[in-house]
């Protein structure tokens, strides 16, 4: 058993690393799909928007159940949809199939909290601080590797390739899952009452706000459409703040945002969350746009992935500077060292 838990830690990060091996495949590919499947650039940054907003949503609820006795059965169906959606997308024959597989891979968002529940309880003490530091950085480390992978993979062969690869990750991420992380439900775990009409409200507001967002160029910013659809989004959120504050077991507990320096490490996330994907989008998109458009470098697939490295590497960076010095520097002097050194790869890339 001690054995089977040293082991715990390296196999939810390979489990991890899947949210950012399909997320890779979003913002890089957009101008293959849009060339591939014959449709504008504008509808193909859907299979981007689609995932992300099935991901806003997954990972609270995903983040929620996993507090409760089945975390291993949540990550088993979790990569189980994950994968079935990376088959779809692969051999989808065209671009609504492939939209489907892109929702269901939106799933993978929602991996992160349920691997980081899974070491606070089974990894040992001695390693649970680090486990959980590692997995909070898996995604945006394993991106800078995943797009040089991604651009490769389709660049040598197709974008086909690429799904089918991130299918077979995912089935080695689910036999290691299966093999290490311990089998039957956590006794420990409080059973408490699912927050059905808080995932509702959420689910309902973000997917409004990002529809507002993604259609507001072709709809018009001043259009009826767009502030109706913008209102509407801030009345839902507005109620499931409402919601959630009244609840005795609320899907996210709004309550402890009270606190200052949770209320800094959140806006903070948020904040380097919303740059880091718009700063990917809008470079994958500019390394391949033709160079007549006069700001593209007309790069290839294949080296259009590169361009995400730096993200990478100040991730990472980042992740051992604020470990290293952690128990010797209070927060608010570690968030701006930390977003100091992800704004310089981001310079870089």
């Amino acid at each position: 058993m001690t054995e089977a838990r040293s082991h715990l830690g390296p196999a939810l990060i390979y489990a991890a690393l899947s949210t950012a091996i399909v997320s890779s495949l979003g913002m890089l590919l957009v101008p293959t799909i849009s060339r591939e499947m014959n449709v504008f650039v504008s509808a193909a940054q859907w299979m981007l928007t689609a995932n992300l907003l099935v991901g806003a949503v997954a990972t609270p609820v995903m983040g929620r159940i996993s507090d409760g006795p089945h975390k291993k059965r949540l990550l088993l169906w979790s990569l189980t949809i994950i994968f079935v959606g990376s088959v779809i997308a692969a051999t989808a024959p065209n671009f609504s199939i492939f939209l489907v597989g892109r929702l269901l891979q939106g799933l993978t968002y929602g991996i992160v909290p349920v691997t980081i529940a899974l070491a606070r309880r089974y990894v040992t003490p001695d390693k649970v601080r680090s486990a959980i530091s590692s997995l909070s950085v898996t995604v945006a480390t394993g991106i800078g590797i995943g797009y040089p992978l991604t651009g490769i993979i389709a660049g040598l062969f197709d974008f086909r390739f690429a799904f089918w690869f991130a299918a077979l990750f995912v089935v080695s991420a689910i036999i290691v899952v299966l093999r290490v992380v311990p089998a039957g439900a956590d006794e420990m775990a409080p059973r408490t009452p699912f927050d059905f009409a808080g995932a509702v409200l959420l689910g309902l507001g973000l997917g409004l706000l990002l529809l507002g967002i993604s259609e507001g160029p072709n709809w018009g910013w001043g259009s009826l459409l767009t502030i109706g659809t913008f209102l509407v989004s801030v009345i839902t959120l507005w109620a499931w703040v409402k919601v959630e504050l009244a609840s005795a077991h609320p899907l996210i507990n709004l309550r402890v945002l009270r606190n200052g320096e949770v209320l800094l490490a959140n806006s903070t996330a948020i904040g380097l969350g919303a740059v880091m994907y718009l700063g990917l989008s809008i470079s994958s998109l500019i390394a391949q746009a033709p160079a007549t458009t006069g700001y593209g470098i007309a790069l290839q697939v294949f080296w259009a992935g590169w361009v995400m490295f730096p993200l990478s590497v100040g991730s990472f960076t980042a992740n051992r500077v604020v470990r290293k010095v952690s128990h010797r520097i209070p927060l608010a002097t570690l968030l701006p060292v930390g977003s100091c050194i992800m704004a310089a790869s981001a310079f870089l890339m």
